[in-house]
């Protein structure tokens, strides 16, 4: 499975491991430990789209 996110911002984001204590800073860093990759890739226009993917088990 493919998820997508698409902004409008310029700022790259970075997955890394918050303080205990803090309010936010956790999003790319639970993405990066569930998927399988991920990245941030430019899209055609202002900002960025950033990416994941995860393995789907059949059923």
């Amino acid at each position: 499975m493919r998820i997508e996110v698409h902004d409008a911002c310029t700022g790259q984001p970075q997955a890394g491991l918050p303080e205990p204590d803090a309010d936010g800073g956790r999003g790319l860093f639970l993405v990066a430990a569930i998927a399988d990759r991920w990245a941030v890739a430019a899209r055609g226009g202002p900002g960025k789209q950033v990416w994941a993917e995860l393995s789907v088990k059949g059923r």
